[in-house]
């Protein structure tokens, strides 16, 4: 009699929940389905990338002439290659011996253990990748905003920008490890980027900043005022290394001015204007921090004018959308319907017509907070070479556990996705800073 092993069970494994669960990842990320798949991905001796090329001007020869001038002459138009690296995300799955035997015991415990263990993992994936897709490459999650940190840590500026509310916003959950460092670049991490582990977050505390309490005084390992924090473990961890980013380049750093990030995709902006975003500051009269329908219209009209753009789709915070509606109500007539009927409230949405289309607003609630993002998402790539991949190069997605040369009664398995977010032309694409987020 054959037994059902964990060998026997391999090939379910790989073919059940591999391409859906990257398949559920972007389908129910509100971030990542902004930007088209392409797999169009070199291999070279630095790792996988993309090379992109980019022609800034034309080759053009335009004018009016008399009846025997000469035909213009050509100009020649500037060709730059910018190239776009693959970056590496990990997630890992682990249990002990006697939860991996109730897994294969039958089909259908293995399925029902799946959809609550594996769930648990693609949610993890998700919110990380969502979080990447917002920021900048370099990792940050928010600041220590506390002269005394100890076991309790007030913090701010989420993803490492000026700010002093929702420290939290990129992402901080109890359970998660983090390490400190003095550098945005990652260098110089506290203690060689020993971690503490989140216990609990009151994010109303600090002001709205948030004040973390970690399983540890982080004093004892150097963590200090203004210190940036990166999601790691004692192991490893999502800072730069040596300068280099290895988290996917999000919003921030693609559709920027050159005020966050200068060189993009191997592109200079201080060379080349046309690798700007545009940049509308809504903290400024007229809009003096209103999610104004003239905001979004302006928004969309330096697109177009500077930039050759058509903004498909903002993206703003969820108390950034709540001004918005608040905007919107009043407007004249808005709900204003009575009747004897039951009352309804909220918004199913809201849209802003600019010509004869109408563009969607959405709310991520781990944006950078009082900012707007107006994206043509024609412009937005995302770069793999296939979905979410378990690792089996030993035959099994399970392997044992081992420390040093003890092995432990449990099993792990981990799969990855190399990816990175792009934009071919940045200039077609706006965004704001300034939205008042304290509307009620």
């Amino acid at each position: 009699m054959t037994t059902w092993n964990t060998a026997a069970a391999d090939a379910m494994l790989k073919q059940v929940f591999q391409d859906p669960l990257f398949d559920g990842v972007v389908l129910h990320s509100k971030v990542l389905d902004l930007f088209q798949q392409n797999s169009n991905v070199k291999e070279g001796p630095q790792g996988r990338y993309v090379e992109l090329a980019h022609m800034f001007g034309y080759n053009e020869g335009i004018g009016a002439r008399n009846e025997d001038g000469f035909l213009p002459i050509p100009g020649n138009p500037t060709f730059v290659n910018g190239r776009v690296y693959l970056k590496k995300n990990l997630a890992v799955a682990q249990m002990t011996r006697n939860v991996m035997a109730n897994a294969v015991k039958s089909k259908a415990a293995f399925a029902d253990w799946a959809e609550i263990e594996l769930t648990k993992t693609e949610r993890g994936l998700q919110a990380d990748l969502d979080r990447q897709a917002i920021g900048f490459g370099a990792g940050i999650i928010c600041r220590i905003d506390d002269a005394a940190p100890d076991a309790t840590v007030g913090i701010d500026a989420p993803y490492g920008l000026a700010g002093n509310v929702k420290g939290w916003a990129p992402g901080i959950r109890r359970g998660m490890t983090i390490v400190a460092g003095p550098n945005a670049d990652g260098s110089s991490l506290r203690s060689n980027g020993q971690s503490a582990m989140v216990l609990s977050l009151n994010k109303a505390g600090n002001a709205g900043g948030g004040i973390v309490t970690f399983d540890r005084d982080v004093s004892a390992i150097g963590w200090a005022q203004n210190d940036y924090l990166f999601r790691g473990d004692d192991l490893g961890n999502n800072a730069p290394v040596n300068g280099v980013e290895v988290e996917m380049m999000g919003l921030a750093g693609l559709v920027d001015d050159g005020t966050i990030l200068d060189t993009l995709q191997n592109i200079s902006r201080t060379d080349y204007d046309e690798w700007k975003a545009q940049y509308v500051d809504a903290d400024a009269a007229p809009y003096s921090g209103a999610a104004a329908e003239i905001l979004f219209l302006r928004m969309m009209d330096d697109a177009e004018e500077l930039g050759g753009g058509m903004v498909s789709t903002f993206i703003m915070s969820n108390a950034a959308f709540r001004n918005a509606f608040v905007e919107v109500q009043k407007q004249l007539g808005y709900g204003a319907m009575t009747g004897p009927a039951n009352q309804k409230m909220g918004t199913k949405g809201i849209q802003v017509y600019y010509g004869d289309k109408s563009v969607n607003l959405r709310a991520f609630p781990k944006m950078i907070p009082g900012r707007v993002y107006g994206l043509d998402t024609s412009t937005l790539w995302r770069y793999h070479l296939s979905g979410f991949e378990w690792d089996d190069l030993t035959g099994a997605i399970w392997k044992q556990v081992a420390v040093g040369q003890g092995i432990k009664d449990a099993w792990y398995a981990y799969g990855r996705t190399e990816m990175e977010f792009g934009c071919s032309d940045p200039q077609r694409n706006v965004f704001a800073d300034g939205i008042d987020e304290t509307v009620a």
